[in-house]
């Protein structure tokens, strides 16, 4: 009886690992930067989540840092809108990880 507690125990959290990887632990400098591209890419209810993830990992950062994700955030908004197919491409390869 307690394998069985103690396998769905680690069940339970190895589905929420993803997500309290991007809502709960501090991201480096890089990770933070590349939500921000994400956040670029993304479109509706996807991208609405990753903003919430970039506000809250936003807190204690160096103003450089904040200054180039925003200017990552800028640059992936502008490939989403010239080129929708490599915005689409980009945000499937690179930003999977972060499944907020």
């Amino acid at each position: 009886m307690r394998i069985l507690a103690i396998a769905a125990l680690a069940l339970a959290a190895a589905t929420g690992s993803a997500t309290a990887f991007a809502a709960d632990a501090r991201l480096s400098d890089a990770q933070f930067v590349q939500l921000s591209r994400c956040r670029g890419l993304a479109s509706g209810d996807f991208a609405e989540k990753l903003a919430v993830a970039v506000k809250a990992q936003k807190r204690g950062r160096a103003d450089f840092v904040i200054e180039r994700a925003w200017g990552a955030q800028t640059d992936a908004a502008r490939l989403a809108r010239t080129d929708a197919a490599a915005a689409q491409a980009a945000l499937a390869a690179d930003c999977d990880r972060f499944g907020v």
